[in-house]
């Protein structure tokens, strides 16, 4: 990616120009690229990824945004507490997202872990949550 000031005469650009380059910002800086057509093949796969994700998402909105005091029911009943178990993952994730990850590892409404999950310190490179990234 090169560096750019000032692209297309301006200070700041953003936006497509005749299917050919993009030019957009990315972490406060200026950038263009070649313009690449998004594509969306709805495999089977992809299809069943998508219902799975809105699925979770759709059990994270049901949940309490409170436990009670009196400790009443599961603490995996509450976001709340999702965002407390949240703040021991590595690296740090909010409480949706640790609760969507269980959902999908699980495919039903999960429990919190007993233990967080660590990823490496490495920005590439495997991690625990068992995607395997390779650049």
């Amino acid at each position: 990616m090169a560096k750019v000031s000032g692209p297309f005469m301006s200070v700041d650009a953003s936006g497509t120009i005749y299917n050919t380059l993009t030019a957009s910002i990315w972490k406060g800086r200026n950038y263009i690229r070649g313009y690449v057509r998004p594509t969306n093949p709805k495999t089977a796969a992809q299809l069943v990824v998508r219902t799975l994700l809105s699925t979770a998402v759709a059990a994270w909105k049901l949940l309490v945004d409170v436990a009670p005091l009196s400790g009443a029911g599961a603490d995996s009943l509450y976001k709340d507490k999702w965002n407390v178990a949240a703040r021991e993952v590595y690296p740090p994730i909010s409480g949706f997202n640790y609760y969507v990850k269980e959902y999908c590892s699980t495919g039903a409404a999960p429990t919190i872990p007993a233990t967080a999950p660590k990823g490496t310190k490495s920005i590439h490179g495997s991690s625990s949550y068992g995607l395997d990234v390779g650049y």
